[in-house]
Formats: C-alpha cells, sequence, structure tokens
C-alpha cells in the first residue's frame, strides 16, 4: 500500500519514556500519550508510540503492517551492531516461522498440563509460607514473598535450576538491554555480564532435569519439530518472562490488597474471584513498560502516516488504562471482567504463552495466604525499581495478622 501524500504524520510528543522519573510512575506520561493522538513521534528516539487500546491492540496484531523481525527493544536486532544478544524465536519473529515454533510450545505447555501443577503448586506455597509466617509477619513482600516463591515455584514446573541472584542479575541486563543506552542500559551490561556464561549453561539440554516441560522442548528439537538450536533459545525466554515479569505482577497484586482493604475483605468473603486477581493486578499495574514493533512499510494508523522501517513503541500499560476501553481505569477492581482484553499479556497470536504459568503460581500462593492470614497491610512505602523495559516494584513492605 502506497499512503497518500495528504495523510498528515503524528503529531510530536516531547516526553521521553526511559526518563527515570517515568520509569518510576509512567501514569502522566501515558496520559499524555493517550490524549495527544491515537499515534505520536518521540522526536528524541526518531520512534512512533500508542498508547490507546484499540492502536496497541491493531500493532500488535497486524505483522503484514507491523512487524516483530526487529526486536521487543528500541534498537532495531535486524541491523548489525544494534543487538548483541540473539532474537527470541517466540517474540522476535513473525508467521509462519512464529506459528511453527508456538504451536510446538503450546502442545508441550497445554492447559491441561498446566492445571496438573496445580497440586505441586499449592503444597509448595503452604510450605513457604508456613516456614515464613514462624518467623515474621513483617516482611518484604518483593523479596521475601514474591521472588523467594517464583524462585522455588517456577523451576520446578519448568525443568530448570536457577540460582537467584544470578537470575536477578540477568533480568536487570536483558531487561535494560532492550532500552537506549542510558546510565541504566550501561549499569545492565555491567551487573549482568558475569553472569552470561552461567545463563546460558542453563538454558542447555544437560542443565535441565529429564522429563520436565523444558526437556521436552529439547525433544521436539530432536524430532526436527523445531530447527537446530531452537530450544535452548525459547528455555531462555521462558526464564525471562517467568520469572521477573511475574514476579511484578504478583507483587502488584499484593500492594493492592495491601493498600486496599476493602479488595481484601472482598476476597475473602468471594475466594473464586482469586482466579482472576491476577489479570486485574497487571491490567492496573502492567510488567511490561515498553515493547516494540517495526513498521514493515510505509502504512497508515488510525489516519496517520507512518514511515517504513521506523521503530513503534507500544506501551501496555497507557492501554490498560485507557478511558475509552475501561470504566474508572484507575481504580483496582476484583469485580472487573479484564482476562482475555488487557495488554499485559499480548494480543492474538503473540500472547503470552507462559501466562497460565502466571496465573496459577499466584492464584496458589494467594490462596495459600487467605488459608493463613486475616489482614494484609503496608508496614512502609513501596519503592519501585528502574528497568529501562520492565515495570516492577523494588521492595513491598509488608505486615500480615494472622488468623486466630
Amino acid at each position: 500500500m502506497t499512503v497518500e501524500a495528504t495523510i498528515a504524520p503524528p503529531p510530536s510528543l516531547d516526553w521521553d519514556p526511559y526518563d527515570e522519573q517515568v520509569l518510576a510512575n509512567p501514569y502522566p506520561f501515558f496520559e499524555a500519550l493517550r490524549e495527544t493522538a491515537p499515534v505520536v513521534f518521540i522526536p528524541k528516539y526518531g520512534i512512533y508510540a500508542v498508547g490507546r487500546h484499540d492502536e496497541v491492540t491493531t500493532v500488535l496484531r497486524d505483522y503484514e503492517r507491523f512487524t516483530s523481525e526487529s526486536g521487543v527493544g528500541i534498537a532495531d536486532a535486524r541491523k548489525p551492531g544494534a543487538n548483541a544478544r540473539p532474537r527470541s524465536a517466540l517474540l522476535e519473529v513473525d508467521p509462519p516461522q512464529h506459528t511453527r515454533v508456538r504451536s510446538v510450545v503450546r502442545k508441550i505447555m497445554s492447559p491441561g498440563i498446566v492445571r496438573q501443577w496445580k497440586d505441586a503448586f499449592t503444597q509448595e506455597a503452604g510450605r513457604f509460607l508456613d516456614r515464613l509466617l514462624a518467623e515474621r509477619t513483617t516482611f518484604d513482600g518483593v523479596e521475601d514473598l514474591a521472588e523467594a516463591f517464583i524462585m522455588t515455584a517456577f523451576p520446578l514446573a519448568v525443568g530448570v535450576r536457577l540460582e537467584k541472584e544470578a537470575t536477578k542479575a540477568i533480568g536487570f541486563m536483558v531487561f535494560n538491554q532492550t532500552g537506549p543506552q542510558n546510565a541504566l542500559w550501561h549499569a545492565g551490561m555491567a551487573v549482568g555480564a558475569p553472569y552470561l556464561d552461567w545463563f546460558e549453561q542453563s538454558c542447555q539440554r544437560e542443565s535441565v532435569v529429564p522429563g520436565s516441560l523444558a526437556d521436552q522442548i529439547f525433544q521436539a528439537e530432536d524430532e526436527g519439530l523445531l530447527e537446530a538450536g531452537v530450544a535452548s533459545n525459547i528455555i531462555r525466554s521462558f526464564v525471562r518472562g517467568g520469572t521477573d515479569t511475574t514476579i511484578a505482577g504478583l507483587g502488584f497484586l499484593l500492594n493492592q490488597f495491601a493498600a486496599h482493604a476493602d479488595q481484601w475483605e472482598l476476597l475473602k468473603s468471594n475466594p473464586g474471584k482469586l482466579k482472576m486477581a491476577y489479570d486485574e493486578a497487571v491490567r492496573f499495574e502492567s510488567p511490561f513498560h515498553v515493547t516494540y514493533r517495526a513498521t514493515a512499510k510505509d502504512c497508515e494508523l488510525s489516519g496517520y502516516a507512518l514511515e517504513f522501517d521506523r521503530k513503534v513503541a507500544v506501551f501496555p500499560g497507557a492501554a490498560n488504562r485507557d478511558p475509552r476501553k475501561w470504566d474508572q481505569p484507575d481504580r483496582f477492581d476484583l469485580n472487573r471482567q479484564v482476562a482475555g482484553m488487557h495488554m499485559s499479556f499480548g494480543t492474538a497470536d503473540h500472547n503470552c504463552v507462559g501466562q497460565m504459568i502466571a496465573r496459577l503460581e499466584a492464584e496458589c500462593l494467594v490462596g495459600a495466604l487467605l488459608e493463613r492470614i486475616d489482614r494484609l497491610e503496608l508496614a512502609g512505602e513501596p519503592r519501585y525499581r528502574l528497568l529501562n523495559q520492565v515495570h516492577t516494584l523494588d521492595t513491598l513492605p509488608l505486615r500480615v495478622t494472622l488468623k486466630a
């Protein structure tokens, strides 16, 4: 399609989405992004950006106009020197290659298989909380609860062996490496570099648990269902998406329950709402600050002309609070129906393949909390961790009152 010259380019928005104040509190930026236009141009980086729910959905779904091949970061992964890491075989490819890989992974991670892990997750959550609550009733909801549980439960399910500090260091590197070469980018490279060999080795065949999900992915490669080398690539994506972003979402959920006693009381009286509580938490605060596509040709979006081969920044958190989509979007509400509609898990063919695991982990941990505590409240001011790509809490001081 040739875009007619009469179609105007998007208006400029003079905000820096990577400014540390924006990373700590992105919501004023998100509002400016949504209310300026359906699509804007950010001069500092020479990129387009979208934040309304309709446009975010379109950019994430329409690979003929907006390709994933350029990578999820601000640099174009197809161009020499732009990206030092291999592209993700799950996240940074378009159909038909993406369709083949995803179909293999979805078969291995079917809903029925994931549901079989519920008993193991529930038992582990109970053991974990009994140890923690026997020692103290005031603790950090990120390090002592979300991180500690996910770093135990996720390897149990997937079959990878993770070292907590090394995994956190790699996450700090990966989720800063996708941004511009700012102070966080350089800090991330310095922190993660000593653990690169460990991370690479931990995602190889000889390091995974025999018979596990990870092992089955290597078996699929043996059978020719995946190209040589793709299995370890997929495991790397699993580790990154299955730890940092799940921890972020769980932290958000605990934060909202602690800050809003009415929602905790609602959950206590209606435990059935627990299954979808995680979705409302990641709608309210998206673990992904930004992801990217690139224009695959000169094209049009919502009446604006976009140039070929230019990056398009997609802000799920802005779409998740778009008042055009949600009633009272700045309110955390367990009665809200959001599954399949919020953008934190992506959409269509590129939705998060591990979202069922994240929901199940959250359901089991918070369910175990419901059985053991009466009240959950903040014991201090939550603080956010600054990362170029991921929005997450760094500390969450919590106090609980045990059931009599």
